[in-house]
């Protein structure tokens, strides 16, 4: 038996105005949290993006530029029939009172205050947080490569 309770429909409420900026008139307004730093020899860009499986996070490294890419997939239904909701339970189905998990993409480009060596980045993710690391481009990449006249 459920109880009547006005809160929910407060809640419901406020769930359907602008003060939900994040699904405000369907727009995600998210951004990933970095910091960047830069070394003698490297740059080190530091993202916090919890939640997100490490498959689905792109990195790209371009023209001086650095790309983060995630995404995550959830839903955003009540009342919705699922025989997931009882995994323990094999071939019962149940029904998921609230369901507010969604789709949900997040990019950020930070722009770098010199070359990198694209081909020699790496990146690691960690209990929610990515870290990319960028070599630099040295005095003699930038030069090109001498060739020796015999």
């Amino acid at each position: 038996m459920n109880r009547y309770s006005p809160f929910d429909e407060i809640e419901q409420f406020f769930g359907r105005t602008p003060f939900d900026v994040d699904r405000a008139w369907g727009r995600d307004f998210r951004t990933v949290d970095v910091d960047v730093a830069e070394y003698d020899d490297e740059f080190v860009v530091v993202a916090d993006l919890p939640g997100y499986d490490r498959d689905l996070i792109d990195v790209r490294a371009t023209d001086g530029r650095l790309t983060i890419t995630a995404e995550r997939v959830e839903t955003t239904r009540d009342g919705e029939v699922d025989d997931e909701v009882s995994e323990t339970t094999p071939g019962e189905t149940g029904r998921y009172l609230r369901r507010e998990r969604r789709r949900e993409s997040v990019t950020r480009t930070v722009d770098l205050s010199s070359p990198v060596v694209e081909v020699e980045a790496s990146a690691t993710y960690r209990h929610g947080v990515l870290t990319v690391t960028l070599p630099k481009e040295s005095v003699d990449d930038v030069d090109g490569h001498r060739i020796d006249v015999e």
